[in-house]
């Protein structure tokens, strides 16, 4: 053989050899890269069927002191739809199906049981004792599956130990081990006697305080800006403006950002880079910095209801109170560094969007405290007016109460002239503060 063609065939062996080896290369990265979306796509699903738990939980709970039909009716369409999407995220993850059997019965019967519910004029108290079965199987199902979300977020793999299927050659996650414990919380799950969808609509209104609004300029702007963040005019920068339902001038000094709108000039937010380091400042003391503050910045009339402390920051909401009515569709939310006392954030856009002139109704003369569940002690009593999910308002009373039997706290409101339940929020107490859900 000549020289010329034993080059040409080592020539042709290298540049094959070569191509095996980028071909070997590409498709390697193109399997890890196709494993890196089908976790991020697994560990989505496992965190949807965890929040889907959890509201599964809290609206059995909310359900526990329902006492009329509409109320019921919409906790338990509620129920339904949650556990219809937490069945679709289960079954998108790669566990042993055929192991989770009674997941899968509780799920159905639960949200079917619900949605007969939502179809009675009255609850009985056997139908309020299967709720409370109910519950106490979806909070030990809850508490597993926020476990394993805890380990993905540790970093655990689903697409990591795959192992064998029970049920043939498909693999499946050695998570499927944990699933299959779980099941065992439904070993003595009740047979529940059932006879037997609601969709929430947001509507996006205007707003009637900034339509009536005189216009400022960039100027007034800028000014009212460094009142706001309490600096000297001079260092305030011109960022940017924004559109849509609050246009606004966009500014910053610093770590700063505050946004000023257009008409009428109110502070629609601020922002602060990073977090305090430290914690000096007590939550009562932020209280009242953030209630001062928003008198100095023209938010009058504002009455503070909970808090919640995270990263050194406590963030106070804020409702607009008058002659007695706190309107909780007016919210503002303030954020004092717990560091040194300072404004660390505000958003108003609850109160920009929904502050306006209301007429008020003559509330009833009598009470509906008489008509709230048994075993619910009432520890205090005002008027308000709430937020509805398809974008009305409700005048109500708010009761606030105590569930004698477990402790647990709950505000429960009634409409202020048929005394019928409009809603009801389960309040949640930590060492960070109270929040409500």
């Amino acid at each position: 053989m000549k020289r010329r063609s034993i080059i040409r065939i080592c020539s042709f062996g290298i540049c094959a050899a070569a191509a095996l080896c980028a071909f070997a290369a590409s498709s390697a990265a193109s399997a890890r890269d196709y494993k890196t979306r089908l976790e991020a796509v697994y560990q989505r699903e496992l965190m949807q069927l965890s929040e889907c738990l959890d509201s599964v939980e809290t609206d059995l709970m909310k359900s526990r002191y329902c006492y009329s039909a509409q109320m019921m009716g919409k906790i338990s369409g509620d129920i339904y739809s949650q556990c219809c999407t937490a069945k679709n995220a289960l079954s998108s993850l790669p566990v042993d199906q055929p192991q989770l059997t009674g997941t899968y019965k509780f799920l159905s019967q639960t949200g079917d049981y619900a949605r007969s519910l939502s179809k009675k004029d009255e609850i009985t108290q056997k139908e309020y004792e299967d709720i409370e079965t109910l519950l106490s199987y979806a909070e030990k199902y809850s508490e597993l599956t926020d476990e394993l979300v805890a380990r993905c977020n540790a970093g655990g793999s689903l697409t990591e130990n795959e192992i064998s299927s029970l049920g043939g050659d498909a693999r499946v996650s050695g998570f499927s081990a944990d699933f299959a414990a779980a099941e065992e919380t439904f070993e003595d799950y009740p047979t529940l006697l059932y006879d037997g969808p609601f969709a929430d609509a947001v509507l996006e209104r205007e707003s009637e305080l900034i339509a009536s609004s005189p216009k400022a300029d960039q100027a007034q702007c800028r000014r009212i800006a460094a009142k706001a963040l309490g600096v000297d005019e001079g260092g305030v920068v011109y960022k940017t403006e924004e559109s849509g339902k609050l246009p606004a001038y966009v500014f910053s000094y610093k770590l700063s950002t505050v946004a000023v709108t257009k008409n009428g000039g109110y502070v629609a937010y601020i922002l602060n880079e990073g977090a305090p380091s430290v914690r000096s400042v007590t939550e009562e003391n932020a209280v009242n910095i953030a209630r001062d503050f928003l008198n100095k910045t023209g938010y009058t009339d504002m009455k503070e209801s909970y808090y919640s402390v995270y990263n050194n920051v406590c963030t106070i909401n804020f409702a607009y109170c008058k002659d007695g009515i706190t309107y909780y569709s007016d919210l503002i939310k303030v954020g004092v560094s717990l560091a040194d006392g300072s404004i660390f954030s505000l958003e108003a856009d609850g109160y920009l969007m929904n502050h306006t002139s209301r007429e008020t109704p003559a509330f009833a003369a009598e009470s509906s405290e008489e008509r709230l569940p048994e075993g619910c002690r009432v520890i205090s009593e005002s008027r308000c007016l709430i937020p509805k999910s398809d974008g009305t308002e409700v005048f109500c009373r708010e009761y606030r109460c105590r569930d004698t039997k477990t402790g647990r706290e709950v505000l429960i409101y009634t409409d202020s002239e048929t005394g019928e339940q409009e809603d009801i929020l389960l309040l949640l107490y930590s060492d960070n503060g109270t929040l409500t859900k």
